[in-house]
């Protein structure tokens, strides 16, 4: 429509989504879609997870949390001694949480392009 703006500001994302690659004993590691990677605290991990499910993370309030940390101005949240997480999308410097929660349906759709890609691969033409 003439004269009309189209507003094209992008939503920032609220989650990080990813994989659980492996469980090391009291350690969850992560790989997020973004191709981040973080070693979760057992303890904070939803105590069902598995290897190769796929997890959502969400910012919370550290009250709330699974996990707290500290965010800078960038966005960046330091989480335990050596761990640090870029968050995709602006958030304020000071105290956060995160919260990680296993997702199904995204699980099985994951494993399900897995095996298209497997059955593409091996099946004669």
């Amino acid at each position: 429509m003439p004269g009309k703006k189209i507003n094209k500001q992008k939503t920032q994302p609220a989650e990080l989504r990813g994989v659980i690659d492996q469980i090391e004993g009291d350690i969850v590691v992560v790989v997020f879609d973004d191709e981040q990677r973080l070693d979760w605290p057992r303890r904070y991990a939803p105590q069902n997870a598995k290897s190769s499910e796929a997890v959502v993370v969400r910012l919370t309030s550290p009250d709330e949390a699974h996990w707290s940390g500290a965010s800078d101005a960038r966005g960046k949240i330091a989480l335990g001694k050596n761990q640090a997480l870029q968050w995709p999308g602006e958030i304020a410097a000071g105290p956060i949480g995160l919260a990680m929660q296993i997702d199904a349906e995204d699980t099985a759709a994951r494993k399900e392009r897995v095996r298209g890609l497997i059955d593409d691969i091996f099946t004669k033409k």
